[in-house]
């Protein structure tokens, strides 16, 4: 059966050959379409290694030099002892679960710093250093967050036993100790091994956005003497203070809290003074990503609606050309859905012939460079599934495209079919 349609298809090639070029341009523009959304989908469904559910980033300002009285270039001597006062006042309020803080690197916090890290133990013959984004945070951070490590214990405490702690995320990991824990191991941000840190943990995910890649991470940890060279030189002000509370709140409830402790909310200059949700702040950073995925849906429902207006007005033509071959095939003992069954069959035969130009498409494409393998490594999953979205669609608009003209044909009865022959 299938040779006798690839035998009318062909005989018929001048009628066939605008639907055949069409569907050759919208199934390479839709498998284009689905690969993108395929590694997009991916990524927004891996872990991010961390939860933000009822995080808060309160605003730190302080009081200017002759409001508050102090001599000026003394403001800044104590910035660092007022910040761990006010960190450790909101602390204690019952409705506050934990509080940390950190310097561009809470999530989403479009923070980029990268520095370049040194392995000083294990098997280094072919390991060179590595430049790993860096993240500056209180030891309190992985509690707020609910980051734990690779056997799913707290972080917090192993890096507070330390006098100079490390925290690793697993791409940093793999990438210094393939195949071997990196716990315990030495490194350095010092190209001459100066000042060496100890690996206390792993954490096994960590993205800074839905849809990126694992990133190959540091965690410097703020603490002690650390902590205060940082806040001292960058400024209480600039830093992330981030806030877990114990049960969901709105802005306003959270303006409400900020109100009742005003007194407590401050710790000599330092003073908070304003709040905002780091899911809002998530939302923001995501817009644009959302926003360009939207246009892709739109663009595929558009390429799709215009397969099914292609393909329903071309058969509707060819059927009613065919009448007369139709009332034939009825009169020599054919059913109605074996003739159904005849013109579905070459809408999809069509469709199948559009593979090897896919096929040799999707290898030019590939060898030209424009393929997202960033993000997801390029694998036989990967191209099965968007190869089968990408007919599964065209098919599905094919068969509707083609139900009327199916449905009339199949209701014609021979008597009058035979009058067009």
């Amino acid at each position: 059966m299938l040779l006798h349609i690839f035998n009318m298809l062909w005989a018929q090639r001048r009628t066939n050959g605008w639907i055949f070029a069409e569907m050759v341009i919208a199934v390479c523009a839709l498998w284009i379409l689905a690969d993108q959304m395929w590694v997009d989908a991916r990524c927004y469904q891996a872990p991010m290694g961390y939860d933000i559910s009822n995080t808060w980033r309160f605003k730190l300002s302080a009081l200017p030099a002759e409001t508050s009285g102090e001599a000026e270039g003394d403001a800044s001597a104590d910035q660092a002892t007022e910040l761990l006062a006010l960190m450790e006042r909101i602390r204690q309020e019952a409705e506050v679960e934990e509080v940390a803080m950190s310097y561009w690197s809470m999530p989403y916090s479009y923070g980029n710093s990268w520095r370049g890290l040194f392995p000083l133990e294990g098997d280094t013959a072919g390991v060179h250093a590595e430049s790993f984004h860096v993240i500056q945070v209180s030891p309190e951070y992985f509690d707020l967050f609910r980051m734990r490590d690779e056997q799913g214990q707290s972080i917090t405490g192993q890096v507070k036993a330390e006098a100079t702690p490390v925290v690793l995320s697993g791409a940093a990991a793999e990438r210094f100790y393939p195949n071997r824990s990196a716990v315990g191991m030495k490194v350095s941000y010092n190209e001459d091994g100066s000042d060496p840190g100890r690996v206390v943990a792993v954490v096994p995910h960590f993205r800074s956005n839905d849809f990126d890649r694992e990133e190959t991470c540091s965690f410097v940890i703020l603490q002690r003497e650390v902590f205060e060279d940082f806040v001292n030189g960058l400024g209480a002000r600039n830093a992330e203070l981030c806030v877990r509370m114990k049960q969901a709140m709105g802005e306003e409830q959270m303006y409400d809290f900020l109100d009742s402790a005003s007194e407590r909310m401050r710790s000599g200059d330092l003073y908070v003074s304003g709040v905002k949700s780091i899911a809002k702040q998530r939302e923001e950073l995501l817009k644009s990503k959302f926003d360009s995925n939207k246009q892709r849906v739109a663009i595929g429902s558009f390429l799709l609606l215009n397969v099914f207006f292609g393909v329903a007005g071309t058969f509707w033509l060819r059927t009613q050309r065919r009448r007369g071959e139709i009332g034939l095939r009825l009169a020599m003992g054919s059913s109605h859905r074996q003739i159904g069954q005849v013109i579905y069959s070459e809408g999809l035969l069509l469709l199948a012939l559009t593979l090897p130009f896919l096929l040799l498409f999707a290898l030019n494409y590939g060898k030209a460079d424009q393929l997202d393998t960033y993000r997801e490594a390029y694998s036989l999953q990967r191209f099965t599934v968007t190869v089968g979205f990408a007919y599964l669609s065209m098919a599905a608009m094919i068969l509707i495209g083609s139900w009327y003209p199916v449905h009339k044909a199949e209701s014609l009865p021979p008597a009058v079919a035979l009058r067009y022959e």
